[in-house]
């Protein structure tokens, strides 16, 4: 990520690395010092959910647990910009919204 000269995070994506925190039982510090991280980085922008990002996500989603992935994958199609995740099931999403996936640079790949 180190390569990309700003990040967009929705919102979502934020509380959803949060939550994440709290599942892996992790001490609220970490928490809190993680998310300082990102909102003081010099390359985040952070992309707040729109009325119609909640519409596409609850016109697509077929079960609850997919409502913040579509929520996040609205924004990525709203303004145009690919997505990065890890999830699989998100770049499937992805794929059949027209949306782009972030591809790792070859260098990138070699260095993990």
């Amino acid at each position: 990520m180190d390569s990309i000269e700003k990040w967009c995070i929705p919102d979502m994506a934020l509380h959803e690395f949060l939550w994440f925190f709290k599942g892996r039982d992790l001490p609220l510090s970490h928490a809190r010092t993680k998310a300082e991280e990102y909102l003081t980085n010099e390359k985040s922008a952070f992309a707040p959910c729109a009325p119609d990002d909640i519409r596409f996500a609850t016109r697509l989603m077929k079960k609850y647990h997919e409502y913040n992935d579509l929520v996040i994958l609205s924004v990525a199609k709203r303004l145009g910009l690919p997505l990065f995740s890890f999830d699989e099931a998100l770049k499937k999403l992805a794929a059949k919204n027209s949306v782009n996936i972030f591809a790792k640079r070859s260098s990138e790949k070699q260095e993990e």
